[in-house]
Order: structure tokens, then sequence, then C-alpha cells
């Protein structure tokens, strides 16, 4: 058994976002706590390399926004700066078969190359999905008055029946893709209703996306907040069995046995639902995560000596028909070295799954020479980050509710079971998905978990 001096108040499994920010709001507090991390890094979904010579990527999440307060708040505690994305020069655009490049006027309106009639068609769509969300309350979407309505049918049929132009429903495949890393087919239309709404709709959604990355990558914050928590964090400790009686809990991991109060579970819940639970989960719980797929997506990294890109006055962006979907320029703040990051998500990326890392090596870098020439194709360093091979995420951004979901078991990933509180972006009430909204669940597990510790 646990000795008695070993028991914690609070377990967190997870050593993402969710779970540190858990940690440290009740370590802040005065409460013992032990962070059980399967991995053998700190971040979860954030995940940064350094490169040879200097510089970094980030393979997975890393761009904030203004109105994402709670992880500049943390990033300002932990003494993290950001930096605004690249967005000087011309962009590109890959529709119908034609590449074209285009600027920005110096308002910073973009004058998009599609047809006007497509355009309008498609700013129309989003202005009805804006106002739409209004009516969802992001703390119960369940509840809005046709919440069954918009949860039974998927994105897909919506924009058949809403989008009259090829060129708009391009554009918002795209962009429910690039949000989701799913399909619209496979999205209900509440819960994109929903994410906008938690987000605070569709402007703040804009004025908040791709605006900011933080000088050392994503994974800096929690990489010193992992510093911060010191001997807490068990590395390479998979939560395998939570054991739950009436006053406390048991964690059994591949590396030790840890007793504690109270557990947070901050995990996605499609690896969640891995965990035993003694006793096992409410139906409802159990169903919930069942139907909560996460999403796909490959993202690579090409590094150069420096961001030869903007010689040609392009700023490194492209929206895509092609495979590769969606490309950045992802360089530190000089363009030294320069880095081209390049997604392939959604139904394309279920596609290239399975494939090798020189396939999709090969890939990347023929779509590069496309659109940036020659110099594309031997870049000094290439990383990869296939995320549905991760073993401890098996997909990304986030876990997405299929239809019927929301409607049919409402708040079964947020509510406590016994004294088991769950963290995690899909958990979130407020920028659901962004690392925002891992930072915002763990805080609110911490606030639950301290005011029952406190009675």
């Amino acid at each position: 058994m646990v000795s008695s001096q070993d028991v914690v108040d609070v377990i967190v499994v997870g050593g993402g976002y969710s779970g540190l920010s858990a940690a440290w709001a009740l370590n802040g507090q005065g409460h013992s706590v032990t962070v059980l991390e399967a991995r053998d890094r700190v971040g979860g979904r954030a995940w940064t390399q350094q490169i040879p010579g200097g510089g970094w990527v980030d393979n997975g999440g890393q761009w904030i926004g203004p109105g994402q307060t709670r992880i500049l708040a943390l990033a300002e505690e932990m003494g993290v700066t950001t930096f605004p994305t690249f967005q000087d020069g011309r962009h590109i655009l890959v529709y119908d078969g034609v590449r074209t490049v285009y600027a920005a006027e110096s308002s910073g309106s973009l004058e998009i190359p599609v047809p006007t009639e497509d355009l309008a068609d498609f700013m129309n769509a989003v202005a009805v999905i804006d106002a739409l969300s209004r009516e969802v309350p992001s703390e119960a979407p369940w509840e809005a008055s046709r919440a069954t309505e918009w949860d039974t049918q998927t994105v897909a049929t919506w924009m058949e029946q809403n989008l009259k132009t090829a060129g708009a429903k391009f554009a918002l495949h795209s962009v429910i893709v690039g949000y989701f890393s799913v399909e619209p087919c496979d999205l209900s239309f509440l819960h994109l209703l929903f994410y906008v709404a938690a987000a605070g709709g569709v402007e703040e959604l804009e004025a908040s996306s791709l605006v900011w990355r933080f000088l050392g990558g994503a994974q800096e914050i929690p990489v010193r907040l992992a510093e911060r928590l010191g001997g807490k964090i068990r590395y390479e400790s998979p939560a395998r069995t939570i054991n739950q009686t009436s006053d406390s809990m048991i964690v059994e991991t591949d590396n030790g046995r840890y007793e504690g109060r109270y557990v947070i579970v901050a995990a996605s819940p499609a690896l969640a639902a891995r965990i035993r639970y003694d006793p096992p989960m409410p139906a409802s719980r159990d169903q919930y995560t069942q139907r909560m797929p996460l999403g796909s997506v490959i993202k690579c990294h090409a590094v150069y000596p420096y961001a030869f890109w903007r010689d040609d006055n392009l700023n490194g962006q492209v929206v895509s028909e092609d495979d590769i979907n969606s490309i950045f320029d992802n360089s530190p703040p000089d363009g030294v070295p320069g880095i081209l990051v390049g997604f392939i998500e959604g139904e394309v990326a279920r596609r290239w799954l399975d494939r090798s890392e020189e396939d999709v090596r090969q890939k990347m870098l023929d779509c590069f020479v496309v659109h940036f020439g020659e110099r594309a194709r031997t870049p000094q360093h290439f990383y990869y980050a296939n995320w549905g091979r991760e073993p401890w995420s098996r997909g990304c951004y986030s876990g997405v509710p299929t239809p019927g979901t929301w409607t049919n078991y409402r708040d079964a990933l947020r509510r406590p079971v016994g004294r088991i509180h769950w963290a995690g972006t899909e958990t979130s009430t407020q920028w659901v998905q962004y690392m925002e909204g891992a930072v915002r669940s763990g805080q609110r597990a911490a606030a639950e978990v301290h005011e029952e510790l406190s009675k």
C-alpha cells in the first residue's frame, strides 16, 4: 500500500496545458499535487523542438490572439513573450486548378481572387453562422431553442442547403478543415455554432486567430510551469487504472501507484476513455467519449537559411485545394532561419496517416517548390508530426462531438464523477479546442476541487 505521507490532495492525470494549469492553481492555493504524465515531456499537444544552430518549430498548437486572456496572463506570469505572425506581402490561393498570387490592401483587407458572387455567398454564410451562434449558450449549447434541429444535421448538409456557389463551398470547407481537422460531413452544425459562440463570435474568432506566437515556442510555458512545480511531476507514468472509494483515489501507472483525495483527468476524451475506472464510468460519460473522435492532421516544417520567399514579397501563406491545404511562414521574428510549415488535414490526412515519413516529406517539398521555387526543395532540416500516430494523442487538434452528441449527452463530458473531475480543452466553455480553452478548463477543474477540499 501507499504510505500515508505519500498521499496528496490531488492527482492530476496529464501534463499538458490543462493539467499543468490545474496543478499550478492548486499548488498556489496550498494543496499538495502530483502530476502523472505519460510522455517524457510536458506540453501534451503543444510540442516544440529546437533547431540545431538556433530557432524552433512548433509541431503542435502554436497560435494565440488578444481575446485569449488566460493564456496571455499565464505567459506573462511565466515570463514568456509573444511576437506577431508574419503577414507582410502577397498571399497565394489555389482554386479550380489556378494558382493566384494576390496582395492585401493598405487597409489590411484582402482582395481575394474569387468571383464576386462566390465571395458574397461565402460572406453571407459567415454572417448567418455568426448570428445563429448568438442563440447558443456556450455553457449549455443543448439549451438553444433549435438545438435538436442543428445537432441532427452536419455542417455539410447545412452547406448544401444554404450555399449556392462552388467558391463559397470551397472557402467554407477550407475553414472547417483548417479549424477542426475533420470534414464538414463529420461535424454537427450545433457544434460549429457552439465553437463560434465559445470564442465570442466570428469577429472575435477572426481577431484572435493566427495573430501571435510564443517566442521560443508554445511548449515554453509548460516547461516553465514544470520547472516551478519541480518534483511534483512523474514522467513516463501513464494512468492505467483509477480506483475510487468514498474517501480516497488510487491511480495505478506503469511506474507506480499513487494515492490522493481527488483526481483531475486532463486528457482528451478519447484517451481518458482508455483508462480503466473502478467503479466504471456512468454510461452517459462512457458513451459521450465514444462519440468524440479526434481530428486528423499531419504538420511538417522545412527549415532554410533564411525566409527567402520574402525576397519575392510573399508572406508564405497559401490556401489550396491540393492535399497540402495550408502553408504559413513559421520563422522567428527576423526570418532566420526561414521556416515553412505545411498542413495536411481532415480526409486527406486520413489517407496519409499510414504513409511513410519520406512519402510525406516528398509530397510536402514538391508542394513548397510549386509555390516558392526550387530553393524550397532542399531544406537544411525537416520536421514531421503525424498526430494520429502519437500514442498519447492519437489525433489533433481536439476531440469533436459527432452529430447528436450534444443534445443526447449534454454535460456528461464535464460533470464530475464522484471525486474525479475533468479538464482538457474539449471541456471548456470558452475558446474550446484552443490552448486558451485548455488553460481555462484546468483552472475551472482546480476551482471545483479547491471548493471540495475547503469544506
